[in-house]
């Protein structure tokens, strides 16, 4: 006999793999479309979840607009940022 617990464990892994065949969906049929639209399988751990938390704290105290506050543009800027410094190293 499970345990309530057990039984949550259960759902949740069962919903992470539903979400995993949702996105994958979604990135297919955007791809048939043309679409630009991409979505990813990210996962934070609680390390990268406190670090955007951070971050969200001091957009807010810096008055960053609320649209710009959130993880989705938070982790696209830093791509971006990350992009632009490996391609400085390439370059040279």
């Amino acid at each position: 006999m499970s345990t309530h617990r057990e039984n949550l464990q259960k759902e949740f892994y069962e919903k992470m793999a539903y979400y995993d065949d949702l996105v994958r969906e979604i990135n297919n049929k955007a791809k048939h479309l043309g679409n630009e639209t991409y979505f990813t399988h990210l996962r934070l751990y609680k390390e990268q979840k406190d670090q955007i938390e951070d971050i969200m704290r001091y957009f807010d105290e810096a008055g960053v607009d609320a649209s710009k506050n959130t993880t989705e543009s938070i982790l696209t800027f830093a791509l971006n940022e990350f992009h632009h410094y490996i391609m400085s190293i390439q370059n040279g």
